[in-house]
C-alpha cells in the first residue's frame, strides 16, 4: 500500500502528513531561522512562545499546532524575537546563518494586474530590496520584472497585492522543476 502511495505523491511527506493524509508534500513555510523540517517536528514544543513574540503578527499556529508563516496580513521584518523567544532552538539564529532567514522568494502569477496591463505597482512600493521592480514602457503600462535572486522573502508583498497574485516559493521547489 505505502508503495503504491510513494508512485502518486509529488514530494516525499514527513509523518504527520501521512498521518493527515496531505500526500502532495507541500512544506509549510516555517518562521526564519527555523531549522530543517524533519528536525523541526521533532525539536518544535508547540509552546507558542515565537508566536507571541512576533509583533508584526506574521506566525500563527498552522497544522499540528507548529507555528507557520501567514502574510495575509504584513511581511516578516527579521527582527529575530521569534528566535530569541524559542527555548528549543527549532528556531536558530546563529551569526552564521543571520544574513539568511530562509530560502524562499516571491512568484508572480499570471493573475497580476500589471501583467494584465492594469496599472498597478502596489508590489513594487512594498519591496524594499527592490526585488520586483516595473520597467517603463513607450506606449504601455510598466512591465514587472521580478528577481528571485534579490528577493529575501520578507512577503511584504503579498499583504499589499490587491488581487492575491504572488505566493512565496521554496528555493528546493525551483530546483526540482529545472
Amino acid at each position: 500500500m505505502l508503495l503504491h502511495l510513494a508512485r502518486y505523491m509529488a514530494k516525499p511527506i514527513n509523518r504527520m502528513q501521512f498521518l493527515r493524509g496531505d500526500f502532495n508534500g507541500e512544506v509549510a513555510f516555517r518562521p526564519p531561522w527555523a531549522v530543517a523540517e524533519q528536525a523541526f517536528s521533532e525539536t518544535c514544543d508547540r509552546c507558542d512562545k515565537c508566536i507571541e513574540a512576533c509583533f508584526s503578527d506574521v506566525l500563527k499556529r498552522g497544522a499540528g499546532g507548529f507555528p507557520e508563516v501567514n502574510f495575509s496580513k504584513a511581511g516578516c521584518d527579521f527582527c529575530g524575537d521569534c528566535a530569541s523567544a524559542c527555548p528549543t532552538r527549532a528556531i536558530n539564529k546563529t551569526d552564521s546563518n543571520s544574513e539568511t532567514p530562509w530560502y524562499q522568494y516571491a512568484s508572480v502569477k499570471t493573475s497580476c494586474l500589471s501583467e494584465n496591463g492594469v496599472v498597478c505597482r502596489s508590489c513594487g512600493e512594498a519591496c524594499d530590496v527592490k526585488a520586483i521592480r516595473f520597467k517603463l514602457v513607450v506606449g504601455g503600462s510598466a512591465m514587472l520584472e521580478m528577481d528571485p535572486a534579490q528577493c529575501n522573502g520578507c512577503g511584504e508583498c503579498i499583504s499589499v497585492c490587491p488581487v492575491g497574485a504572488i505566493e512565496m516559493k521554496h528555493f528546493e521547489e525551483e530546483l526540482a522543476t529545472n
